[in-house]
């Protein structure tokens, strides 16, 4: 089948590189010129596992092409993926005008019948104005809507994409929902859950997804504040938990807040659809409250094992939203850092992939290339996001490199026996600090 993918961000790249995968072929669209030059010559404008080798695969198969005009990316195509990006506006609604201008190019562009597939994550009834941008630009057009949300997760993307959970199909067009069908077939014969419904339900079904992960987040991060007071152990109270099955153990990791591109608007945006539609939904609300009282007390636990943080040297290990990917939009651990350069502190950071755009967006943060250079010299160590790397420090080095032997664990990734061993007052989140 021949396809196109409108936008090649952390969402429409995966897809193109996994539909050419799947034996389509897909030609890929995105208006920044520079984007795809780079993808032209072979280099990738973000890190994520695998999706090199799955992109360069559909390349050298022919499968995959790249272009920066979609009147040459839809000649002949049947079938269309809008995949751009929908940010929050000042008053956190989804701003839609880049879905509406693609739309409004395809309309004008395309030279047969197109199923449109709404891939980013939009309010609900947002399929509906993109069939009437469609019709308003190309009034002799045949086109026929569909919402197919994502439900990847940056840093695992290609196997979310390769090996699904679901797939959730919203149309009222059964000759597109057959199309649709068809193209998945490889997956679906595999075992992929296969979910059609209507174009409003699918929509709103991406919403209540992520605000429910998000809620189950900061369930975790609110469970934390308490044990602490309490002198419980949070990781072991959610392992408790996550054995019922009607529970589960995913997203109730205690830590310094949930980030990233998709949680925090996806809530704002579903809070606000919610409001439009005439419901008060403060459940929502709060979810971003404890998600910012979760980094509130991440902070204060630097600023009690320091006293003063004037000319306090602070290593954050992880500046990237979360491991295995290069993202640093909505990153705790950049706002952590800009709160502490903001106190007096010194912060220096280290990433395994974003230290190039975290210092983009905090200019006042050195980052280095190393962990140990990070560790150098510091009076504190904040592990802000848990990369697997972290996982084996040589514990005795950092604490002879470290001027103050500290570490507050945001990610609760260390075992507080063998930092303690090691010499090291340790300081995690939701459990008992340890100290030498």
């Amino acid at each position: 089948m021949r396809l196109a993918v409108i936008g090649l961000g952390h969402v429409g790249l995966p897809t193109a590189g996994v539909l050419a995968h799947l034996g389509h072929e897909v030609s890929a669209v995105d208006v920044d010129e520079e984007k795809i030059e780079l993808l032209q010559r072979g280099i990738f404008p973000f890190f994520e596992p695998e999706l090199e080798d799955l992109v360069r695969q559909g390349v050298e198969a022919g499968r995959l092409t790249f272009s920066q005009w979609i009147e040459d990316a839809v000649s002949g195509v049947g079938v269309a993926f809008l995949c751009v990006g929908t940010p929050p506006n000042g008053a956190g609604q989804a701003n839609l005008s880049i879905i509406e201008a693609a739309a409004a190019q395809l309309a004008e562009s395309v030279d047969g019948p197109l199923v449109v597939v709404e891939k980013s994550t939009v309010p609900a009834g947002t399929a509906e104005r993109i069939a009437q941008t469609l019709q308003r630009h190309r009034p002799d057009g045949v086109f026929a809507v569909v919402s197919n949300p994502e439900f990847l997760r940056e840093g695992s993307a290609v196997k979310d994409s390769i090996r699904p959970s679901r797939i959730l199909v919203g149309s009222d067009d059964p000759e597109a929902l057959a199309t649709m069908r068809e193209l998945y077939a490889p997956l679906v014969e595999a075992g992929v859950p296969w979910i059609e419904t209507d174009l409003r339900t699918a929509e709103l079904a991406k919403h209540a997804s992520n605000a429910f992960l998000a809620l189950k987040v900061s369930y975790a991060n609110a469970l934390a504040r308490i044990c602490e007071a309490a002198g419980a152990d949070v990781s072991a109270v959610a392992q408790i938990m996550g054995a019922d099955s009607r529970i589960g153990r995913g997203h109730l990791s205690a830590g310094i807040g949930f980030g990233g591109y998709c949680l925090p608007k996806d809530v704002q945006a579903f809070e606000h659809l919610s409001r439009q539609l005439g419901y008060d939904f403060p459940l929502l609300r709060e979810i971003a409250r404890i998600n910012d009282e979760a980094m509130d007390a991440g902070f204060r636990k630097i600023q009690e094992a320091l006293w003063n943080l004037t000319g306090k040297r602070v290593a954050v290990l992880g500046l990237a939203f979360k491991p295995n990917t290069d993202d640093t939009r909505f990153s705790p651990a950049l706002e952590l850092s800009r709160r502490l350069i903001e106190a007096g502190a010194d912060v220096v950071g280290y990433d395994p992939e974003a230290g190039t755009n975290a210092k983009a967006e905090v200019s006042q943060l050195e980052v280095v290339g190393d962990v140990y250079s990070a560790l150098e010299g510091a009076h504190c160590a904040v592990l802000a996001t848990d990369w697997d790397e972290f996982r084996t420090l040589d514990l005795v080095r950092v604490r002879e490199l470290m001027r103050f032997p500290i570490l507050v664990d945001g990610r609760n990734l260390f075992d507080s026996q063998e930092v303690r061993a090691a010499g090291i007052t340790y300081i995690p989140t939701g459990r008992p600090p340890v100290r030498p």
